[in-house]
């Protein structure tokens, strides 16, 4: 039985943390070539996956996938990209649309509501300039399923990203998917199919994320979800999955992440016209 070590340890000591969650994408890369030639391997995922793999990973390709409710083309999306075309994967962005709309503990469901445009930096102090722009009534919204959820203009929640994502990446072969009816069918909560999520990381790819260690609801995942699914899959497989972090350490928390390109303004102007 492998044991990764106490978790309130872990979480206190961010070294300690980054070891065990992570893996440096240099070396995920050779890792990842080298369990996709390992066929005992690759049998014991598929038997406990009960032989339940999404279509989108049966390709013969070495994926990059963000894990994110809804596809939309913020920052942290095109660095994510970036890196998949930088290292020859091929980007998946996994979705989960039947999540619910809780937009006041969860820091990228809000962004979904409330848009941050990007319109450059102050010189004088470094500082970000950014007009925020409400497309959803929370109140209206919050606690429904987000595929339920309606911008301002009566348009699906969804369907408006997914715009914005297509307008953005017209040029870039990027697979969406939601994963919603796979995920349901490994529990109804977290704490149950983040086991199978990292199952597909073992050898079908690697997932880009930053966990968080601070004490808010982000710590608080990584603590009750992150570490106990790690250390299932490391039980059930003998190896980690392959996690690597998108945003560097020291600004992972920065609201930046979360921004979208000033053309976006202009692109929600003629959204709604045409929506009317």
């Amino acid at each position: 039985m492998i044991k990764i070590g106490d978790y309130n340890t872990i979480m206190n000591d961010r070294n300690i943390f980054n070891q065990i969650v992570y893996t440096p994408l240099s070396e995920a890369l050779l890792l990842l070539e080298k369990r996709r030639k390992d066929p005992e391997l690759m049998a014991k995922v598929e038997k406990l996956l009960k032989g339940d793999i999404p279509e989108v990973f049966k390709k013969d390709k070495k994926y990059a996938v963000l894990f994110r409710q809804i596809s939309t083309p913020d920052y942290e999306t095109n660095r994510f990209i970036a890196l998949a075309k930088e290292n020859n994967l091929h980007p998946v962005v996994f979705e989960y649309h039947d999540d619910i709309f809780s937009p006041d503990d969860n820091p990228f469901k809000y962004s979904l509501g409330i848009l941050s445009i990007h319109k450059g930096s102050c010189k004088k102090n470094n500082t970000n300039l950014v007009e925020n722009l409400r497309i959803v009534d929370f109140n209206e919204h919050r606690g429904n399923k987000l595929n339920e959820v309606k911008t301002l203009w009566s348009e699906p929640l969804i369907d408006f990203h997914k715009f914005l994502f297509n307008d953005h990446f017209k040029d870039e072969k990027i697979i969406t998917w939601d994963g919603s009816g796979w995920l349901k069918s490994k529990g109804a909560h977290a704490r149950d199919y983040y086991k199978y999520v990292f199952l597909l990381f073992v050898y079908h790819g690697i997932i880009f994320e930053n966990f968080l260690t601070s004490k808010d609801s982000g710590g608080d995942f990584s603590k009750k979800i992150v570490l106990p699914a790690i250390e299932e899959v490391m039980n059930m497989t003998g190896v980690k999955p392959l996690i690597v972090p998108i945003e560097p350490f020291e600004i992972e928390l920065d609201d930046f992440w979360t921004y979208h390109s000033l053309n976006v303004k202009q692109l929600i102007k003629d959204r709604k016209k045409i929506k009317r």
